[in-house]
């Protein structure tokens, strides 16, 4: 599914180069791009794999607005940076699963995996830190707890954002002002916003290719914040800031910033 949805996205990014908007150069230092996962380097033996510390610091490099971290809890319910249920894709080891594994075995086992703690002490207030739940905290009821104390630091809507592509899991963090919690659609935007609405969460993203100017309209007529993705060519870095969405999330933040760097 993640290389099909990629293959589309990447078509995406081509056809609609075609757009007017594309010409109409954005404001570099107005965007708020968001690097997705951090401004990784993929492929095995990576020196700067998604989700990690080494990620994020050539973020914090090259100027990038905001991180987009994934956050699951291990066996003992420390919040830990890592996408997947396991650690077989990125670091060969199918046999480790973030939630039944304690997390003084995989930071002896896998010390790229960063805690939470260490991802807000590096870079809060820096980058701005989008930080999507993969879990719910009605079934992980330590995941509220321990956001709520290591975040106790920063403003939310202003230093970080929640987000989630289950409403539902936002719910647990009620205390926070609504314009903190991001609802993220995959292609069900229209459902997406119904339940954004009803919920009274502040933010929607999704696709770049599914949210119409009609949408745009009605999102923005109702005070919603809006996150765009995944913008991986200038071309509809200059469309998406055309159009007013407020966080463009890119795989390729450094090609958007204008950045040659080396790994």
């Amino acid at each position: 599914m993640t290389d099909f949805t990629d293959h589309l996205n990447n078509l995406a990014n081509q056809l609609w180069r075609l757009s007017p908007a594309c010409r109409i150069p954005a404001n570099l230092a107005r965007l708020k791009l968001v690097a997705h996962r951090g401004a990784y380097i993929a492929g095995s033996n990576s020196p700067a794999p998604e989700n990690t510390l080494a990620a994020f610091d050539r973020c914090l490099k090259h100027n990038i607005w905001g991180i987009e971290l994934d956050i699951r809890l291990t066996q003992d319910g420390e919040p830990v940076a890592h996408h997947d249920p396991a650690c077989g894709r990125l670091f060969q080891r199918p046999d480790l699963t973030i939630a039944t594994t304690p997390f003084a075995k995989l930071r002896r086992e896998l010390p790229q995996i960063p805690h939470l703690q260490e991802v807000i002490a590096r870079y809060g207030k820096q980058l701005h830190l989008m930080i999507e739940l993969k879990e719910s905290w009605r079934e992980r009821q330590p995941l509220q707890p321990q956001l709520t104390t290591l975040l106790a630091g920063l403003e939310p809507g202003e230093d970080y954002h929640l987000l989630s592509l289950k409403p539902d899991h936002l719910e647990g963090f009620r205390q926070l002002p609504p314009a903190a919690l991001v609802d993220v659609a995959l292609t069900n935007v229209k459902d997406t916003m119904r339940q954004n609405h009803a919920l009274g969460h502040g933010a929607v993203a999704g696709s770049f290719a599914l949210f119409g100017s009609s949408l745009i309209q009605q999102l923005q007529q109702a005070g919603k914040q809006i996150g765009t993705g995944q913008i991986n060519h200038p071309a509809i870095m200059n469309r998406e800031a055309a159009r007013g969405i407020d966080w463009l999330f890119t795989d390729q933040p450094l090609r958007l910033q204008g950045v040659k760097a080396k790994p």
